[in-house]
């Protein structure tokens, strides 16, 4: 099951707005304040199991800017592949004489379904619509697509750095209820830490909630065996996977590879600290938060992802919602998280919310994906790169540079190579990639057409090293050539 489009009907300031997911990764850019994470956490309000993170903010869709309020819709267009299709129609156990399985007997991959969430009804009720079905029957098809959604996973902009302490409600001994809202996502994966520390003892009854086992445990000696389980678990999904990246050569952060995390409980409380085992061989904790920004924000993005309850080990088809990933990153570690964003698109979603153009290099990312926010008139927009109207006087990278106010000169420094399009630039960095024909360490800038080569001439002249020029052997190149 896939979810090909959103569409998002007044949401806070969005009017209407459709998101469709041609890409596996979908990078929205903006201003400060132009509503990309009002997007981000619309797309976040369509999945109920996610209703509790964050204090629930995401689910208050009111526009400041009006008096009142409209009614407010999240819909997704939803596709079944040809595998699950029998699997769908079986499972309503409908009658083969009805109407409506004449009619859903016809359903193919090619056809959609729409799931609604009205986020404006007190229930935040679902629904779907599909003409000729009757009302029971559809009954049934919501709940079916509800229970077999993609995973939405929320990752918030990292600047709320780790909690000092996790505090479980005092009762969570008593009845394993880990309370409403404010620091609830933690506690959840507290939770989930224990959950799947290979511990024997606990974990045998399938609905035992092993956190709370722990906590009711009142030998020491046990307790501390537990604990170490989990301290086991953690280095083994978090660590090991920092000194892979360490290993690489990857300036991910600049940090000790020599690190081990460890898991303090006192009570109902529990703390996240770091062993530095880089000075001599000797050990010296430390707070999460007296660590470099780069390992703060890899543990932040690491638990939140291994450590989220959807997760299932190998995660597939799930919807990752990033904003500002890599706010606190320098610009080389921001690339190198570009690339761990791929991986994970391989077999995902990625949208993402950034300001930065190290997160949208056109070799990762393709300019198609990207989405523009804008913000006029208090009315939110969302552009398609391509639809953006903008000069393109600096190049087919115009878009990027003017929506997110950068200066594009840095990208002039050095040497460089020039090409007319797009095209010609994705063929350049091929070559550039995969062989020894241009050096690894020229820049390559695409223009918008050979008419636009001589503004980036005139910006290449005071701020390159040295540069070329290549033109294709066409009459606008002849002529642009001619004009050089």
């Amino acid at each position: 099951m896939k979810i090909k489009s959103f569409y998002i009907e007044n949401y806070r300031a969005i009017e209407k707005i459709t998101f469709n997911l041609n890409y596996s990764i979908n990078p929205i850019i903006g201003i400060n304040e132009a509503g990309k994470t009002s997007v981000l956490r619309a797309i976040l309000a369509f999945d109920k199991s996610r209703d509790r993170i964050n204090n629930g903010n995401h689910l208050e869709y009111k526009n400041n800017y009006t008096i009142g309020s409209k009614e407010c819709r999240i819909s997704a267009n939803i596709n079944l592949e040809p595998s699950e299709i029998d699997t769908f129609i079986k499972n309503l156990k409908l009658n083969t004489d009805t109407q409506d399985f004449k009619i859903l007997s016809k359903y193919n991959s090619k056809t959609d379904i729409i799931l609604t969430r009205e986020l404006s009804h007190t229930k935040r009720v679902y629904y779907c619509k599909i003409n000729g079905i009757s009302e029971s029957t559809l009954q049934r098809i919501t709940r079916y697509i509800v229970n077999k959604l993609p995973y939405i996973l929320y990752f918030d902009d990292f600047a709320d750095r780790v909690p000092e302490s996790i505090e479980l409600p005092l009762e969570y001994r008593k009845t394993g209820k880990l309370g409403r809202y404010k620091g609830r996502e933690w506690r959840e994966i507290i939770q989930e830490i224990f959950k799947r520390a290979d511990t024997e003892g606990i974990g045998e009854n399938d609905d035992e909630i092993h956190l709370m086992s722990y906590l009711n445990f009142k030998d020491v000696d046990t307790k501390d065996d537990i604990l170490s389980d989990v301290q086991d678990t953690l280095n083994n999904e978090i660590i090991q996977e920092w000194k892979r990246i360490k290993k690489s050569g990857k300036s991910f952060a600049d940090d000790s590879d020599e690190l081990e995390l460890v898991l303090v409980n006192d009570k109902n409380s529990f703390k996240f600290k770091v062993k530095d085992k880089s000075h001599k061989g000797k050990k010296r904790t430390f707070d999460i938060s007296e660590r470099s920004k780069g390992f703060q924000w890899f543990f932040n993005y690491m638990i939140k992802l291994k450590f989220n309850p959807n997760y299932k080990g190998k995660l597939e088809n799930s919807i990752f919602l990033l904003d500002e990933p890599g706010s606190y990153l320098h610009s080389s570690a921001q690339s190198e998280l570009l690339k761990e964003l791929q991986s994970v698109s391989k077999k995902n979603i990625i949208i993402y919310c950034t300001h930065s153009q190290y997160l949208l290099h056109p070799k990762i990312i393709k300019l198609g994906s990207i989405k523009i926010a804008e913000k006029k008139k208090s009315v939110i927009t969302l552009q398609n790169y391509g639809n953006y109207k903008s000069k393109k006087n600096i190049g087919a990278l115009s878009p990027v540079y003017q929506a997110l106010h950068l200066n594009f000169t840095q990208d002039f420094l050095g040497k460089i190579i020039i090409t007319e399009g797009i095209t010609d630039y994705y063929f350049f960095t091929i070559l550039q990639n995969h062989t020894k024909l241009i050096n690894k360490d020229i820049k390559i800038i695409p223009s918008s057409g050979a008419g636009q080569s001589s503004t980036l001439i005139s910006l290449a002249i005071p701020f390159s090293d040295d540069f070329v020029v290549f033109l294709d052997n066409d009459t606008a190149g002849k002529k642009s050539k001619n004009c050089i």
